[in-house]
């Protein structure tokens, strides 16, 4: 296993944080800022990691665990085959995000539009994470 590209992880945690700002600020301005909290009977609130600071805290652990991966599938193989960054993070995203979110949603009777919403914005994240650990490859 080769080391683990550390200026990549943490790029890739701060890049998720501006394609989440444009992406619920510009884009699709009425969606809830990296979903919605909320307390008995309906009530909003806050968890325990929220906001920013918590966004940033997961897409790191999410940034570190794909760095594993590209550590693991190693730096010859990803530079013979380059597209492998971007269907290693972009599977990632199809084949757990994607069913994860929408299978909640549906439990929590949210509508479809915010399912699509989150689901395409954590494809975007992926990625561009791919993107970032390519480049710094």
């Amino acid at each position: 296993m080769e080391p683990i590209n550390w200026l990549a992880v943490i790029l890739s945690a701060n890049l998720a944080m501006a394609v989440g700002i444009v992406w619920y600020g510009p884009l699709f301005g009425g969606a809830p800022l990296f979903g919605r909290v909320t307390g008995e009977q309906g009530e909003k609130g806050r968890g325990p990691v929220s906001g920013m600071l918590g966004a940033i805290l997961l897409q790191g652990v999410s940034a570190l665990m794909l760095a594993h991966m590209f550590a693991r599938i190693g730096g010859e193989k990803l530079a013979g085959k380059p597209l492998l960054y971007w269907m290693q993070s972009g599977g990632i995203a199809l084949a757990f995000i994607f069913p994860a979110l929408f299978i909640s949603y549906a439990r929590q009777r949210l509508p479809m539009r915010e399912a699509l919403v989150d689901s395409g914005f954590w494809l975007a994240v992926y990625l561009a994470s791919g993107t970032v650990f390519w480049a710094l490859g």
